[in-house]
């Protein structure tokens, strides 16, 4: 005989309950009772054929109308003279809480929920959606009062049923049996892990305690700050209590395992501790419940950082300074190198901040390169400072349209074409009459060419710019020289002094290389 179970697709709340009975027909059943089998005629079969068929209509009817015959089918309730590990009582109710039967176990409020985490690994951290993905392996266990227990059972006792005075069961088993109702703060996604079917089991204790656990992919959200992003540590708390139940009623212990070599590479050193007193109580307006878990502290690796971003862009400032000793008359290959040192380091800016996630203020990274790129621009600044003052030197002696005019003479008073433009020298020879201003101008030619006799040229002040600021013009340079440097090393002292990225975050008593070490 076999027992089957459809459902009524129209009526999907109706369950039909139907036996199937594999007998052969050739036969009766009195050879059960040690009879042989005797042959029936076809009239015979078939009246007996009537009967079976309502004998089975009246056993389903009977047990549809009983829903507690029903559940006894299936389910682990107690049965008369039927021998058990353990059951459940005919009377039981998987809607009530355990608690309501703390009589029965001499216990009181509150009652008490144990979880075991664990830890596999922690398989990512998402700096930008600011969330923590965990793989582990998730028990929790809880005191039923109203189990029967069957002490002198030999599954206790024997390795192929489980551990000792323990018994392994389906995860089906959970159907008919109350379990606490757990919420994940903060939680994200929860994933269940699954082969060929879901990797969890359930596990009775002889000492009535149920262990539900399974194995689970899940990803929380965490409150992360990256000003001091990328020389920043993290916490994260991973936090797990009763939905419904406060503290009053339902208290909770936990406690975790995890196995350092099992974790793989991630840009974090990684440090799992127990959760702290002040995340085990958690006020919510509908109340105060308690919580267990674990704490998650990481601290990013920097090595990368220092390579990629802040040694060439030191570097960068270091070059800038060699533009100091480049004579300010090269001005092709002087502002060349500083507005190429301009450049590459607002890319290095704009590329990190692409890549950085979201932060309230500057963060330790962008202000680093901020203060560079002023460093450069400032260089860029006094020459184009030097250029200014530079250009009173390069001031025409003569107008525009002065120029003009010696350039192309007008007509003679007697209507007749001045001469065709020609060298001054030849003009010297040509006309005794000298222009006023072409005297002018070649008696300050003749200033700035003036050489001594033993054939040494004497440089002269230039015209134009007084001695005063000939001698600022020759000397900013070496004043940027000296100033520049001081500064520079300055800002980086107060910066890697204020940020600490060679001790560990983590155990504030040891530096990060005995930490990697």
């Amino acid at each position: 005989m076999k027992l089957c179970l459809t459902f009524d697709a129209a009526k999907p709340s109706k369950t039909l309950i139907y036996l199937l009975c594999f007998l052969p027909m050739q036969t009766i059943p009195n050879r059960m009772h040690n009879q042989g089998p005797s042959t029936i005629s076809p009239v015979d079969a078939d009246a007996n054929l009537v009967r079976d068929r309502f004998q089975r209509s009246s056993t389903m009817s009977s047990v549809e109308s009983d829903p507690l015959q029903m559940m006894s089918l299936d389910t682990n309730r107690c049965k008369p003279n039927a021998s058990f590990i353990w059951c459940l009582p005919q009377d039981y109710n998987q809607e009530k809480h355990p608690f309501t039967y703390f009589h029965l176990v001499n216990k009181s409020l509150p009652w008490d929920y144990a979880f075991r985490f664990v830890i596999e690994e922690i398989s990512n951290i998402n700096d930008k959606s600011q969330t923590m993905s965990i793989s582990m392996y998730f028990a929790v266990s809880w005191l039923e009062p109203r189990l029967k227990i069957n002490e002198s059972a030999t599954e206790w006792t024997e390795d192929r049923t489980g551990p000792l005075n323990q018994v392994n069961e389906s995860p089906e088993s959970l159907k008919y049996i109350w379990y606490p109702e757990l919420e994940i703060y903060g939680l994200d996604t929860f994933g269940r892990q699954r082969v060929l079917k879901e990797m969890s089991g359930v596990r009775i204790i002889k000492n009535k305690t149920i262990t539900y656990e399974l194995g689970v992919r899940i990803t929380i959200s965490c409150r992360m700050n990256f000003d001091n992003y990328p020389l920043d540590a993290q916490t994260c708390q991973f936090q797990v209590g009763s939905y419904y139940d406060t503290h009053e009623t339902v208290t909770c212990n936990s406690h975790f395992i995890y196995d350092l070599d099992r974790q793989r590479s991630l840009q974090h050193f990684i440090q799992i501790e127990g959760l702290p007193a002040k995340y085990k109580v958690l006020k919510l307006p509908s109340g105060t419940y308690a919580a267990c878990g674990i704490q998650v502290r990481f601290q990013r690796k920097q090595m990368q950082f220092i390579v990629q971003v802040y040694l060439p862009s030191f570097m960068f400032v270091i070059v800038s300074w060699v533009s100091f000793l480049i004579n300010p008359h090269v001005v092709p290959g002087r502002m060349g190198l500083l507005v190429t040192l301009f450049l590459v380091l607002i890319n290095i800016f704009n590329s990190v901040r692409e890549q950085a996630p979201i932060s309230s203020r500057l963060n330790a990274i962008d202000l680093y390169l901020v203060v560079c790129i002023f460093l450069v621009f400032g260089a860029l600044m006094e020459y184009a400072v030097i250029l200014f003052m530079l250009k009173k030197r390069r001031k025409p002696f003569r107008t525009i349209d002065q120029g003009l005019k010696h350039l192309f003479p007008s007509k003679t008073s007697n209507g007749e074409a001045s001469q065709p433009l020609r060298s001054p020298s030849h003009r010297e020879n040509n006309n005794p009459q000298v222009n006023e201003e072409d005297a002018v101008y070649k008696a300050k030619l003749d200033l700035l060419d003036v050489g001594h006799t033993d054939g040494t040229e004497e440089k002269m002040p230039e015209v134009g710019l007084s001695f005063r600021k000939q001698a600022l013009v020759e000397n900013i340079d070496a004043w940027a020289m000296w100033i520049s440097p001081p500064i520079f090393v300055f800002w980086n002292f107060c910066y890697w002094i204020a940020y600490r990225p060679w001790t560990n975050k983590l155990l504030s008593d040891n530096t990060l290389l005995d930490y990697v070490v």
